[in-house]
């Protein structure tokens, strides 16, 4: 398993982090997120927000090893209404 996380820009904070299979996968839970229409932060202030890899999780050994990068941002996931996507 991989372990991810949205962080916002401007506060300057990571939420917290959550696992996923690949980043193709939270990258589209990510993208889910941002357009849910929730009332949310990540959905209001989708521009400040951006997800981020922080490495592997080995569910056997409980072991984490960390590799941070970026994977994208809300402004890339964002659909807006009107647009073609």
């Amino acid at each position: 398993m991989k372990l991810y996380v949205v962080k916002d820009n401007v506060v300057g904070k990571y939420m917290n982090p959550f696992l996923m299979n690949n980043d193709a996968e939270a990258e589209r839970a990510f993208k889910q997120a941002v357009n849910s229409g929730v009332d949310a932060p990540i959905v209001r202030n989708y521009k400040d927000m951006a997800l981020y890899g922080l490495g592997d999780y080995n569910e056997s050994t409980g072991e984490i090893t960390s590799n941070v990068y970026f994977v994208t941002n809300g402004v890339s996931v964002k659909i807006i209404e009107g647009e073609n996507v």
